[in-house]
């Protein structure tokens, strides 16, 4: 996870608390963490790079909507980066 940035690494935590959301959900959640409006421009390109680093697989809800859910691989990313931080933070 060491070269996601720090968005990429928020929208990994949203995939993986959220049962396959759409890439508007993921929106809509890291707006209301961010307390701004995300362009398109910005999200989607940084959807497509967990995508395509094997974090998170995207498949189609329908022919308009794609879903995304975190893999097997973007858990033990997680995994590795709170024992991280546990290091230096424990809460």
């Amino acid at each position: 996870m060491d070269d996601l940035t720090g968005f990429q690494r928020d929208l990994l935590y949203v995939i993986a608390g959220t049962d396959q959301p759409s890439g508007q959900n993921v929106k809509d959640e890291i707006e209301g963490y961010y307390e701004s409006e995300i362009n398109h421009g910005r999200l989607y390109p940084n959807l497509d790079t967990l995508v395509n680093k094997e974090l998170v697989e995207k498949g189609q809800l329908d022919r308009r909507t794609n879903y995304y859910a975190i893999t097997d691989a973007g858990e033990e990313e997680i995994e590795e980066r709170r024992e991280w931080e546990h290091q230096y933070v424990d809460v």
